[in-house]
């Protein structure tokens, strides 16, 4: 991982474009996007919108090709400093065939995204060596009634605007996976309720260093032993639980159970350092339980450190990871350290 390109720092009054690279909701809820667009002017930051990203065409925001353009539009103009996503979505796999990753190599830029955004991450790291960030999106965290999580923007511009790595992780103080109803504008009535947060768990205890690398465990399945796949050899693997069928809801556990054996299958397990395991949305106690039972048995061969219930992923707040940047895990004095910066 010597070759990787870091994008440079984002600074108050530089531009961010915004896309849609797979799911059409932010043609759908207009609201939602007005309110995130004004956090970001709100930071200092200029917004552009992609020719396609409020395009509405079944389940996807264009055809493969268009959203593709969108991207590489992006990062082929200078005045754009940034991209963010407008939301994740299921088809962002559709898009890779038509990115142009080595005009993307030399226009290294900021990449933000979460959930089906991991496809991207994936693939513009292992085929521009681009450093992306695993982080909030325009209309789920930016659109928040009334601001953006403190912790959630805190976290983000350590990440993207900041000359220091971002350092040791401290965790929320309160967390939410509610869900409430854009198309009847529930969101719009009230704040979403918020939980003490019980703090991490450590699944497995020990010390370890590595580059992380990760993301929503359903979409890293999709490209899976495809080129797009990165060298995992040596690093620390993170995921996350996105929503099931029902959105109020995560994947259930005996998907990402098979998942799981989908990584450890691949070799995966042998070749990492250390697990992180962001805090599961819309499971209950009886499911968490469980879901921590499953962890146990699949990395029961294994004695890399696991840390469990990270603020990262579907629920809220969350932190911004850079992937491929340097991180230690120590149980002994519960830390999660980022000790190299994602910017230059």
């Amino acid at each position: 991982m010597n070759n990787k390109i870091k994008p440079n720092r984002l600074r108050k009054g530089d531009t961010i474009g915004i896309i849609s690279p797979s799911s059409p909701l932010a043609g759908l809820v207009p609201h939602r996007v007005e309110r995130g667009i004004k956090m970001i002017e709100k930071l200092g930051f200029n917004v552009i919108i992609s020719p396609h990203a409020l395009n509405v065409k079944d389940y996807l925001s264009g055809t493969p090709k268009e959203r593709a353009n969108d991207l590489n539009l992006f990062f082929a103009d200078k005045n754009i400093k940034a991209i963010f996503s407008f939301i994740g979505g299921n088809h962002s796999n559709q898009i890779l065939e038509y990115l142009d990753f080595e005009m993307i190599k030399n226009n290294p830029k900021i990449f933000l995204g979460y959930s089906d955004a991991t496809v991207l991450h994936y693939s513009l790291f292992s085929q521009s060596n681009l450093i992306t960030f695993y982080g909030p999106a325009v209309l789920t965290q930016f659109a928040e009634n009334p601001s953006m999580f403190d912790y959630t923007t805190n976290y983000l511009l350590k990440a993207i605007a900041s000359e220091e790595p971002i350092g040791k992780i401290i965790q929320s103080e309160e967390w939410t996976d509610e869900t409430l109803d854009w198309f009847k504008k529930e969101d719009n009535l009230r704040k979403r309720k918020t939980y003490k947060n019980d703090g991490w768990l450590w699944i497995k205890e020990g010390t370890t260093e590595g580059n992380i690398m990760g993301g929503c465990i359903t979409s890293m399945i999709h490209i899976m032993g495809t080129k797009y796949w990165p060298n995992l050899q040596d690093s620390i693997l993170f995921w996350e639980i996105p929503e099931g069928e029902d959105f109020k809801k995560g994947e259930s556990v005996s998907a990402i159970d098979s998942y799981l054996t989908d990584l450890k299958n691949s070799g995966t397990f042998n070749k990492i350092k250390g697990m992180i395991v962001g805090r599961p949305f819309g499971y209950n106690k009886e499911e968490k339980d469980k879901l921590i039972e499953i962890i146990k048995n699949q990395t029961a061969d294994y004695n890399f450190p696991i840390l469990f219930g990270v603020d990262i992923g579907h629920t809220d707040p969350m932190i911004t990871i850079p992937l491929g940047i340097k991180v230690i895990m120590d149980s002994k004095s519960n830390t999660f350290e980022f000790v190299e910066k994602g910017v230059i």
